[in-house]
């Protein structure tokens, strides 16, 4: 262990602990470039994620001191647990960029293994953001780190994250489409109305490839069901975090039910910043570009409401062609991948 190690502190990183995270969001904000782009950390964002995990995840925050910075936070550690997985994620490891390549990170990722193994996981995996062929360059730093403490490149599709600059290119300048007969849309802010709960709880969660049963429907649209639907769980998280959203629904009319719908979300600290998250349609009512339709119309809705927004990023996992598609289509640009590592938690050296 080198000098840079022997000096080290670890301690839990609590939401009440104001001198800690403001320590923290520091750090972020210092490390801000590493993603030359991205939008830049929200102070409100981070610390509601303190206290508000993702639906059936727990997390473990963590940061580390250094005793010759004036014991100053110089790194952080996020685990996240989803529930009844053998996996732990590593969400964030961070090291100060004047502090990287002297086992600080190493130190990290042996905690997260400590972690991991303490809450009965098998697994480490993590998200590295990686060149695409011909786009931006990237740091390699964190493949190499990845690769050196004995993870792999997972098999599942990589991640093609995107950005939309509306300074460039106007999606809505030849208007939103005419909605196909037999549909109509709606619209909704963060929270979602009762009506819809248990249907995009069920949208998001099977993406769109559920049956529906109108009976079992039914029993799902008693008010306990739609108080715990993952729309409900997610809420709390998005609200916590001090987020918005706007979405737009599709109804199929003969039905009534919602046969789709899209999500874009923006923090509070960035107002030209905006996240495109969830579109879905129903397959039984695919095939009438009801996907298209529904980005268009919901960038119309957060517009009104947002008009500072310049910049929207998304992303798709690399098989998702056809989304990809509609979102080249409404002049998104992929900028890099999101390669998804793994490594054994007993195979790692947590020194």
């Amino acid at each position: 262990m080198n000098d840079s190690t022997q000096g080290l502190r670890f301690s839990p990183l609590a939401a009440d602990d104001e001198t800690t995270v403001r320590q923290w969001l520091t750090l972020l904000d210092d490390a801000a470039g590493d993603v030359p782009g991205a939008a830049p950390p929200c102070a409100a964002d981070m610390t509601g994620s303190l206290r508000f995990p993702p639906p059936a995840t727990k997390l473990e925050d963590w940061v580390v001191r250094h005793e010759g910075r004036g014991d100053r936070v110089v790194g952080a550690l996020r685990l996240a647990l989803p529930d009844g997985a053998d996996v732990a994620r590593v969400d964030q490891l961070l090291v100060h960029p004047e502090l990287r390549r002297r086992g600080i990170g190493r130190a990290l990722h042996g905690r997260a293994a400590e972690l991991a193994a303490g809450h009965g996981r098998s697994v480490l995996s993590g998200t590295v953001v990686e060149a695409l062929p011909g786009g931006p360059v990237r740091d390699t730093a964190p493949a190499a780190f990845a690769a050196a403490v004995g993870a792999r490149r997972a098999a599942a599709p990589a991640g093609v994250h995107q950005w939309l600059d509306l300074g460039v290119h106007d999606p809505l300048a030849p208007g939103v489409p005419d909605v196909p007969p037999g549909y109509s849309l709606v619209t909704w802010g963060t929270i979602t109305p009762d009506e819809y709960a248990v249907r995009v709880s069920v949208l998001e969660q099977s993406l769109g490839d559920e049956s529906f049963d109108e009976e079992q429907d039914d029993a799902r649209g008693e008010d306990q069901e739609v108080g715990t639907s993952y729309a409900r769980e997610f809420e709390t998280m998005r609200v916590g975090r001090g987020r918005k959203a706007y979405h737009t629904g599709v109804l199929h009319e003969a039905s009534g039910q919602l046969a789709g719908y899209t999500s874009v979300s923006k923090t509070t600290g960035n107002p030209g910043y905006a996240l495109q998250g969830m579109t879905v349609v129903h397959r039984a009512h695919r095939g009438h570009r009801l996907g298209t339709l529904l980005k268009l119309a919901n960038l119309e809705y957060v517009l009104r409401h947002e008009p500072a927004v310049r910049l929207i990023e998304t992303a798709n996992a690399e098989d998702n062609t056809a989304m990809i598609a509609v979102n080249a289509a409404l002049g998104f640009t992929p900028t890099d991948r999101w390669t998804t590592w793994t490594g054994l938690v007993g195979a790692i050296d947590p020194r």
